[in-house]
């Protein structure tokens, strides 16, 4: 369905955008907020590790869960009260968190949040790439992923130093406030600049969307946090996958299906979707395991975790930009081999980290991933959804967004499963035993950046690119 749209200026547009990614950034920020409070958490609660990873799987679960229906969402209402709804969700979610009397309570407030964000994200990027046109998504999609890379990367500096003064229930105080001025600055700044067409949504496909993403990322989760496969498990994923293929069987026979998945007939839009999904992998995997190995193989605080990762987090800020404006000039191919480059070199060293690492070559690796991820994820992105037709923008947003999202929760999930195991199978003390967990988690991700770089030959070059 074609959104008609009505003239803004270029300063409204402007403003709406830096709105919009202020809101994004709240969003994302809590993705990652929580890794490097997780400890205290622990203690606060008496609770496991695998349960309180939980707080971070289950965020990215119920984030995974709400993009399918985001088209259906951005094309039915008007954005100011789209935009407005998804913060006051979030924000109620880090109240209930503020004041969480037990673990799941404090559970539950992050599932709200997640609600909110798994609309945002590509409630936003249908915004953006309304605004612009295909020849200049580059560069607004280069600061959008500085806001989606940065967001989560930026997390465990932010939470570190907080939590070095101050215990975990400041972080959501933090969420609170920032996610309550950015409704304020809604109310006044976003404009209806497109027209709603509501129709009515078919809640067969919802249920069968929920339910199939739901088990399939369920299981995964359960896997990684316990590092255990049970049949229990292996029938829920299967019975995933199952109503997964109903879901797609439905949404190909129906006028107005809740995700048009017609747009995985475009191999191209295919291949770039792969690589901004291994991308993301790369960064949410990485993010959640640094700061474990930090704090638990090298005792170090949550303070010196989030500034080794702070550097990475910085040159996100120079390098998303400089990617957009890169895209528009020599295409989707170069920049994406130099970015899986930079992320297969940054990544090697890291297999043969142990507890008496340089703490300045584990933060110098980090920085060169995360330049590695600036040149990579939005940019293949953006190269996907240019691939398709205008009128498939808003389904193609959604479907590679949700395969990025659930990539990103395979992410975490592979990389825990493969820590836990290696760990318990290892031999030796428990320092001996964690090292050679977190060793071979890093070399999974390592096969990722190597998995991209070889597909990034096959993407069109700048001619092809352009036509």
């Amino acid at each position: 369905m074609k959104q008609e749209i009505k003239n803004i200026s270029s300063q409204q547009r402007t403003t709406m955008m830096a709105v919009l990614l202020f809101g994004a950034f709240v969003a994302l920020l809590a993705e990652t907020f929580l890794n490097n409070a997780l400890p205290s958490i622990i203690k606060s609660f008496n609770i496991s590790q695998a349960t309180a990873q939980w707080l971070t799987t289950a965020y990215l679960l119920v984030v995974g869960l709400m993009i399918p229906m985001s088209a259906w969402v951005f094309e039915s209402f008007n954005l100011r009260q789209n935009f407005i709804a998804m913060i006051g969700i979030f924000f109620t979610g880090s109240i209930i968190c503020i004041f969480a009397s037990n673990f799941y309570v404090l559970l539950l407030g992050r599932i709200i949040e997640a609600i909110a964000a798994g609309g945002l994200m590509p409630f936003i990027q249908n915004v953006i790439l309304i605004m612009f046109p295909p020849e200049k998504r580059g560069l607004a999609m280069g600061i959008t992923g500085l806001v989606i890379g940065f967001g989560p990367a930026v997390g465990p500096t932010i939470s570190g130093l907080i939590l070095k003064y101050a215990d975990w229930q400041m972080l959501f105080i933090i969420l609170s406030i920032t996610s309550g001025l950015v409704g304020i600055l809604a109310f006044f700044l976003i404009q209806n600049f497109t027209v709603p067409h509501k129709g009515s949504i078919d809640i067969i496909s919802l249920l069968e969307s929920t339910f199939g993403f739901g088990l399939i990322l369920y299981t995964l989760s359960e896997i990684g946090n316990t590092g255990k496969i049970s049949l229990l498990l292996i029938i829920t994923f299967i019975l995933g996958l199952i109503i997964i293929v109903l879901f797609c069987l439905r949404q190909l026979n129906m006028k107005e299906p809740l995700l048009d998945i017609r747009v995985f007939k475009n191999i191209g839009f295919d291949l770039c979707t792969m690589l901004s999904t291994i991308s993301n992998i790369s960064m949410v995997g990485v993010e959640l395991v640094l700061p474990l190995y930090l704090q638990t193989t090298r005792a170090e605080t949550a303070l010196t975790a989030g500034l080794v990762m702070m550097p990475g987090a910085l040159i996100m800020i120079i390098c998303n930009p400089i990617s957009g404006i890169m895209y528009d000039k020599v295409g989707i191919k170069k920049l994406s081999l130099f970015g899986f480059a930079m992320l297969l070199l940054g990544t090697l060293p890291m297999v043969i980290f142990n507890a008496h690492s340089s703490l300045i070559l584990i933060s110098a690796c980090y920085a060169l991933r995360m330049v590695g991820i600036s040149f990579t994820m939005m940019t293949t992105f953006t190269a996907g959804i240019n691939m398709v037709e205008d009128n498939m923008t808003a389904h193609a947003n959604a479907s590679s967004s949700t395969i990025r999202q659930i990539g990103g929760s395979l992410g975490t999930a592979l990389a825990m499963l493969v820590v836990t195991v290696s760990a318990t199978s290892s031999k030796g003390n428990k320092l001996v035993k964690l090292t050679s967990g977190y060793r071979f988690g890093f070399l999974l991700m390592l096969g990722f950046a190597l998995i991209g770089l070889v597909c990034s030959f096959m993407l069109p070059g700048i001619k092809k690119d352009e036509e």
